[in-house]
């Protein structure tokens, strides 16, 4: 058995955390008891042991995150069958014509909103009903796609408080007046830093070490999920991200650009400077949301967003999300994976 002491400093560093950090770790439960057994638990069984302890000492910060955590497994994160097969295809067409008059604009679902574009007033724009999975081709190629229902519940919640977790976590990124945007949006992984002499990584609000740690974590296994989910059903999506990995000669653990997480975002139609040929996007709403819709005009088309989906565009092409209606009280929060250019010029640059 281990030590009363051992166990005491363990729960004094996890009283130090936040309860949605808490929440990520209690969550996982083969990354916790690995995280148990490096502070020192060495049981048999070191989570029935924690959770004991929890009981016996009444903890009820802790044991109050404990009861209400969302547990998966590595099963659980396992990607299966293939998604794309039961997909429809939605033919579309090239519009620059409508990629420039969209370019920087605000768009809304508002009559009233006189400064930004009625999107649901332009008949130029098909609407992908929140209800639809669509893969969108434009002359035999596919240029983006939305699936519903891409996780099951309990993972879905996980990655929200994953999510969550990471916005609490970084600060805020302030975008180019060309990136105009309201509501939060944060970065985790891989940048190139401000000297230009190579890359690091997005800076944390904590300096507490273990907060930092699972932070990392956070982002890697988030990360690595939306691009394995990509491989597996929008195999497409992410043939870029593995050609520079190739040419490189990176490993296939190793994650490359970053993920982006945002909360109630909303965006004027831009275009990213990214190296990375697709973003790929995952949704997780609480509550009632409206509106927000992902406009991609390039192409003639703005998907309904809805929670629990996976979605993905070309980056280079003009895309955007219109205003969010949350009268209602709900949250909307996003991650996408990408790959910038100047983050994909400073790795390169220190292989060389």
């Amino acid at each position: 058995m281990s030590s009363i002491t051992s166990m005491d400093e363990v729960v004094n560093i996890l009283c130090k955390l936040s309860i949605l950090h808490c929440k990520v770790l209690f969550g996982e439960a083969e990354r916790f008891e690995e995280w148990l057994k490096e502070k020192g638990i060495k049981d048999k069984d070191p989570i029935s042991t924690f959770s004991r302890y929890l009981s016996n000492t009444n903890n009820e910060y802790l044991l109050n995150i404990w009861k209400k955590r969302v547990k998966i497994t590595p099963k659980d994160l396992t990607h299966k069958g293939n998604m794309e097969m039961s997909m429809l295809e939605e033919e579309v067409n090239h519009r620059p014509d409508l990629a420039k008059k969209y370019l920087g604009k605000w768009v809304s679902c508002s009559e009233s909103d006189n400064n930004s574009i009625n999107l649901l007033e332009d008949l130029e724009i098909k609407i992908i009903d929140k209800n639809k999975s669509v893969i969108l081709k434009c002359n035999g190629e596919a240029v983006g796609a939305v699936i519903r229902d891409a996780a099951i519940k309990k993972l879905s919640e996980h990655f929200g408080i994953k999510i969550k977790s990471i916005i609490e976590g970084h600060p805020i990124i302030k975008r180019a007046n060309s990136h105009a945007s309201l509501g939060k949006m944060v970065g985790d992984g891989f940048r190139a830093n401000r000297l230009k002499t190579g890359y690091d990584k997005y800076v944390y609000k904590t300096s507490n070490p273990e907060q930092q740690k699972i932070l990392c974590e956070n982002g890697i296994t988030l990360a690595r999920w939306l691009f394995e989910f990509g491989k597996q059903h929008l195999h497409w999506a992410v043939i870029s991200y593995e050609d520079f990995k190739n040419q490189l000669g990176l490993g296939d653990d190793e994650i490359i650009g970053a993920v982006f997480c945002t909360e109630n975002y909303e965006a004027i139609g831009h275009k990213d400077n990214d190296r990375s040929k697709y973003a790929v996007g995952y949704v997780y709403e609480e509550g009632t949301v409206k509106d927000g819709f992902f406009f991609y005009p390039e192409y003639g088309i703005a998907i309904e967003m809805s929670s629990n989906s996976i979605w993905c565009w070309l980056t280079q092409a003009v895309h955007g999300t219109s205003k969010l209606d949350l009268n209602d009280g709900g949250t909307r929060y996003t991650a996408a994976i990408t790959l910038s250019e100047r983050t994909a010029k400073a790795i390169e640059k220190n292989k060389v």
